[in-house]
């Protein structure tokens, strides 16, 4: 049976919303709302993420808010924990559209079981799946339905 992720984290609806900005040279930024234009697609490719990835936040674990040190004692940890493994990543601010609420993630380059078990391990809500050309919604600890992203496509 199926989860209410809103149970979990009353931002839950909001997620569709998010702007995701890549620390990367240039700086690239995804509205989540709309689908990925050919220009950021190819930004993304040339920083080395052309096929199927994650955004994974280590904040904010279960949807409750924890203290800026908390926050970034976790991301650091994430970060070094990545760097070890060997795995290609490049940090990303999730926005709200606003700019009001930002949760520093990182983009990692692996494969989707991978990507939720460790979300799983951070006790996250949910990650952003990139499946090589659009961004999805997948429940981590909750058992919800992919969302498609954009809501409107």
């Amino acid at each position: 049976m199926r989860s209410n992720p809103d149970e979990h984290d009353p931002d839950w609806p909001r997620y569709p919303e998010t702007i995701l900005r890549f620390s990367t040279q240039p700086v690239v930024e995804i509205d989540l709302r709309e689908l990925p234009s050919a220009d950021a697609l190819s930004m993304l490719e040339a920083a080395g993420f052309s096929g199927p990835f994650a955004v994974i936040t280590a904040f904010d674990p279960h949807g409750r808010d924890l203290s800026r040190a908390e926050n970034e004692q976790r991301k650091r940890a994430l970060n070094r924990r990545l760097a070890v493994e060997g795995c290609c990543f490049v940090e990303v601010d999730a926005c709200s559209p606003d700019g009001a609420h930002c949760e520093c993630s990182v983009a990692a380059i692996m494969n989707q079981q991978q990507a939720l078990a460790l979300a799983r391990e951070l006790e996250q809500v949910a990650i952003f799946w990139f499946d090589g050309s659009r961004f999805w919604i997948l429940g981590a600890i909750v058992d919800a339905d992919p969302v498609r992203l954009p809501r409107n496509f």
